[in-house]
């Protein structure tokens, strides 16, 4: 059921990994089933860390319609055609540095370009929108980041996945879950009141300080649970759907 824009005033961004997505890739036939109910009542979208191709394949996995978010809010797919909407690219400079100096490096890395996720690529790229290296040790990533330097139009953020990887996201510079929310919010014109978003990691905080009804995974960062309106159980006790019966359907 496709409901048309302005039909209703709440909404909810979830995230995947670590919220709804555990360490096999897995989600629960328990969430599946009640996000299929309440996308029947309010928009739902995915705003994740993962390249477009990701969130499109698990989009149509939930039903989902509408714009979905992956790079950390540096692209948005159509659920329905798996078009980009938008998508934010690296200065062109900049990313050729970083690209040349973790090629040089025993890192895992992803790079999204032309909306294309690929990993660990050698060969030059244009386009780019995303650079993410992952690494046992976060004072590897941190180290590495420091030798970078300041780059122009880049931000880079912290995640850390269930299986203990660390992660360092490269995104351009208008780039965060923040920028999805309100796109989110603008595109249906909801109200912020009644908007939700549940998340579990580092790169989650900057939607959950613009967020009035944030709700952080039980096994959630702790530095994000701080920042969170609400906790509801982890991800192994069907957290997403406890917190949609606790907290979301008694508001929307």
């Amino acid at each position: 059921m496709n409901l048309e824009k302005n039909a209703f005033l709440s909404g909810l961004l979830i995230d995947l990994d670590g919220t709804i997505l555990n360490k096999n890739d897995f989600i629960s036939q328990k969430v599946i089933f009640d996000l299929k109910e309440l996308k029947e009542h309010i928009p739902i979208s995915i705003v994740s860390g993962r390249g477009p191709q990701d969130v499109f394949k698990f989009s149509k996995l939930l039903d989902f319609y509408g714009p979905q978010y992956g790079e950390n809010g540096s692209s948005a797919i159509d659920a329905a055609s798996g078009e980009l909407i938008f998508q934010n690219l690296i200065i062109k400079e900049s990313a050729e540095v970083i690209f040349n100096k973790v090629k040089q490096t025993d890192f895992d890395y992803i790079v999204v370009s032309n909306g294309a996720t690929l990993i660990n690529p050698i060969e030059n790229l244009t386009n780019i929108s995303s650079i993410v290296i992952s690494s046992k040790k976060q004072e590897d990533l941190d180290l590495f980041n420091s030798k970078l330097g300041a780059l122009k139009g880049v931000i880079s953020q912290k995640s850390i996945d269930e299986n203990g990887n660390n992660f360092l996201n490269y995104h351009d510079e208008f780039s965060g879950k923040d920028k999805s929310l309100k796109h989110f919010i603008n595109f249906y014109n909801l109200s912020e009141e009644r908007t939700f978003v549940i998340g579990d990691g580092m790169n989650d905080i900057p939607m959950f300080l613009d967020c009035k009804n944030s709700i952080a995974m039980g096994n959630a960062n702790h530095e994000l649970k701080e920042h969170a309106d609400f906790i509801t159980k982890s991800i192994n006790e069907d957290g997403v759907s406890y917190a949609l019966k606790k907290f979301v359907y008694p508001v929307i």
